[in-house]
Parts: structure tokens; C-alpha cells; sequence
């Protein structure tokens, strides 16, 4: 191992010894070095100064004549991932920070702690964090959401009682709706807006729930019933 310092980074030049890998296409372990190779990725930052890691790594002769792949590269799976310009801890730190704070400021955050990121970099690895599974569902909240403005909409489905977001449909339609809704048979309640579509998705999906308007509706028609009241008022309301 070989450590090169600067003033706000340190380079360090390591290599894997480990004497065999295993094909990822067949899994059979191998000792038969093809060539090796080098690879740069960012760790977690030392002493506020960033780092850089050179990895010497090999590729292998796969001795599986059934295998389809006859050299593969060494994997590091609890370091790095195939591919990967930052290792898994420093992907870690990046979500942690995401997480606590927000896009432009956990950069900035990030920036004081040595790692060099941006806030669009944040947001990308805070969506490649697995989505929990839903569990048990008492009162779901279900609208429609815009993936690209006034193109294209799906569905989003809440947790009522945990005010949660559980999950994200491709689109918004009777079928897809009800279809989820089916896989939880215990809910008590769907509040959705008074469209047609999501009406009858928990008709079919969940017939056993009561269906209820949500909260943003019902004061949305209680503005539309009196707005023209207070129109034909207005002059009066002015006096008063």
C-alpha cells in the first residue's frame, strides 16, 4: 500500500491479494489470473481532506466449461460495486446526509465534511435506497401525481395513519389501482378525491372499506358552492 499526499487529498494505491474469486455467472471459485487492471474510486474523506483510492484488481479464467463466461473481473462486494466511481461507505455517508438534510443543503453540508458532491448526486442515491414494503393498511390515501407536468401521471398511495407515502403506480388507472388494493385486504378506509377513476378502483379493489372524499376536496367544493354567493355579495361584503 502506497499513500501520496496533497494538500486536499490523499491517494492511496492498494491491491486485492486475496487468492481466488468466484465467476459472478456461475459462482465456481477460480485462481487462474488472466491480467490485471486498475481502478480509481472515491472513499470516505480523512482529515477533511478527500480521498482516492488506485485499486489493483484481476480478472480471472472461469475453469467452468458449462459457463458462458470465460474471464470475469474480481469482485469486491462488500467494498465497491462493479463499476462503482465511490465505494459502498462513502455511497453510505452521501444517503446519511441526504437523508438528515436536503439536496442543496446537504452539499453544502458534505462540502465542509470533505466529500465532494453535489445536491442532484444526494437526491439520485436517497432514490436508489429500497422502498419498505407497505405492511398493514387501515386508511389509504390515494391521488394521482405528475411524473413530467400535464404529460404523464401516476398514483400515489399513503399511509393515513403513519402519514407515509407506501408506494408510486406507473399510472393512473382503475385496473392498476384496484389490482393493489386487492393485496391488502385490510382496509377500513379510501379517501380519494371524487373522480371516477379512483371511485371505482376501490368499489372493485375494496369493496369491504368505506370510501371517503379527502380533505383538500371537500374545502376545494366548498370554495367552488360559495365563490359565486360571494360574488353576487361582493359590494355588500365591501360595506360591511
Amino acid at each position: 500500500m502506497q499513500i501520496q499526499e496533497e494538500t486536499t487529498a490523499l491517494t492511496i494505491s492498494v491491491a486485492s491479494t486475496r487468492p481466488c474469486s468466484r465467476c459472478p455467472l456461475c459462482a465456481q471459485a477460480s485462481t487462474s489470473v488472466h491480467n490485471h487492471y486498475s481502478r480509481t474510486v472515491r472513499d470516505v474523506p480523512c482529515g477533511g481532506r478527500n480521498v482516492r483510492l488506485h485499486l489493483a484488481v484481476r480478472k480471472f479464467f472461469c475453469r467452468n466449461s458449462a459457463c458462458q463466461r470465460k474471464i470475469f473481473t474480481e469482485r469486491l462486494p462488500t467494498f465497491v460495486e462493479p463499476w462503482a466511481q465511490m465505494t459502498l461507505r462513502l455511497i453510505a455517508a452521501i444517503q446519511a446526509i441526504g437523508l438528515s438534510t436536503s439536496g442543496r443543503l446537504g452539499a453544502r453540508l458534505a462540502t465542509r465534511l470533505g466529500i465532494s458532491t453535489s445536491w442532484m448526486t444526494l437526491v439520485r442515491r436517497i432514490m436508489d435506497l429500497p422502498t419498505p414494503s407497505a405492511g398493514l393498511v387501515t386508511a389509504l390515501g390515494i391521488d394521482d401525481f405528475s411524473f413530467r407536468r400535464g404529460r404523464r401521471f401516476g398514483t400515489i398511495l399513503v399511509d393515513l395513519s403513519s402519514h407515509q407515502v407506501i408506494d408510486l403506480l406507473d399510472e393512473r388507472s382503475t385496473e392498476t389501482a384496484a389490482k393493489w388494493m386487492r393485496q391488502h385486504p385490510e382496509i377500513e378506509y379510501v379517501s380519494r378525491d371524487r373522480g371516477n377513476d379512483y371511485t371505482r378502483a376501490a368499489r372493485e379493489g375494496a369493496p369491504q372499506a368505506v370510501p371517503v372524499a379527502d380533505r383538500f376536496h371537500l374545502m376545494k367544493n366548498l370554495v367552488e358552492a360559495i365563490e359565486p354567493l360571494i360574488a353576487r355579495s361582493y359590494k355588500e361584503l365591501r360595506f360591511a
